[in-house]
């Protein structure tokens, strides 16, 4: 590696991870591809991760530590890691997840022989009290380069997750992440799309999202205020590409998506339904599901519930699981 021009800078945020920190790092660096740096910004943690994470730095060159002065959160963290990058493609993990070997080799070569400006590939979701249910996140049947609509479409219909893609350095310019509590992710993938212009996928599973009791995402917090918060980015970002009007039926789709992804977060905790959470199902009219969402059935099932009675759907989500109420074949 370069010291001063990796080819990848792989950015992991951290905050009290002492239990996770030392496998992720040694699992980074066994990638059969070696041209890199870690970057590893330390949100201001107050157990032993900052020392775990010094040590293995002072015996790999390529591992960087960056300690933040105050805990300003993972969307703080990830922007200032961002600013210190030197590779020429960044890939952002999450510290307690797991990826393949050969992550970054597959990824670096699409996106150098596709000259994409950001290359996505397959993922899976685990999850469950003992962490044995799995799901696809991300699939794609083919390795295929897209450009312009289709483009545009891979991204903001995907799971706006940010560790199954590798993205050309140059795409992420200024602070990109919005400063939301959960959901800054996919947030920061929202505001990317007036850059992007070339997007490669592939097909193999590289990255298996590990979703556990406590995280972020499952915290027992419903907050339907920041999937509104996504539909307000998107909004700001597909006005600003070429020709907006060619997007009318991808902005449809986002927005039954993101309502669906909402109420079902909602629908999971047992806490009552709040003022925003009625609301949610008015905001996809039935034109919208009947023209443009046919295809997604998740979203299809849910939204169409929940305007037909939210409080029953609720109760039916709760009583038949997760897994019962996902259709058949739906990603």
């Amino acid at each position: 590696m370069s010291a001063s021009s990796p080819s990848v800078t792989v950015v992991l945020p951290v905050f009290n991870a002492a239990e996770y920190v030392g496998t992720a790092l040694r699992e980074l660096l066994r990638q059969t591809f070696d041209d890199f740096e870690v970057v590893v910004i330390d949100d201001r943690s107050t157990d032993d991760t900052l020392c775990l994470v010094e040590q293995i730095a002072g015996d790999d060159d390529r591992v960087r530590v960056i300690g933040l002065p105050t805990n300003g959160g993972v969307a703080h963290a990830r922007n200032a890691a961002l600013r210190a990058a030197r590779g020429r493609f960044v890939w952002f993990v999450d510290v307690d997840d797991e990826w393949s070997p050969r992550f970054l080799e597959i990824m670096v070569e699409n996106a150098e022989r596709l000259q994409a400006d950001v290359v996505v590939c397959g993922a899976e979701h685990r999850f469950g009290p003992a962490l044995t249910q799995r799901e696809d996140v991300a699939r794609y049947d083919d390795a295929a380069l897209l450009l312009g609509r289709d483009a545009v479409g891979c991204i903001l219909l995907g799971s706006g997750a940010l560790w199954n893609k590798l993205f050309r350095r140059e795409v992420l310019t200024g602070d990109v992440f919005p400063p939301l509590r959960s959901k800054s992710d996919h947030g920061g993938v929202i505001r990317l799309l007036p850059e992007l212009r070339r997007v490669a996928t592939v097909p193999e599973t590289l990255y298996t999202y590990v979703q556990r009791d406590g995280s972020i995402s499952n915290g027992g917090v419903p907050q339907p205020q920041n999937f509104v918060a996504l539909l307000n980015l998107a909004e700001a970002s597909l006005t600003k590409l070429p020709d907006p009007a060619t997007v009318n039926d991808l902005r449809a789709r986002f927005r039954a998506m993101v309502v669906g992804r909402a109420l079902r977060e909602a629908w999971r905790f047992p806490r009552g339904t709040d003022a925003l959470v009625e609301r949610l199902p008015s905001m996809v009219p039935w034109r919208d599901l009947l023209l443009h969402v046919r295809d997604d059935r998740r979203t299809l099932v849910t939204c169409a519930a929940a305007k037909l009675s939210p409080r029953l759907a609720r109760r039916a989500f709760r009583r038949l699981g997760r897994a019962r109420w996902t259709p058949r074949g739906a990603v």
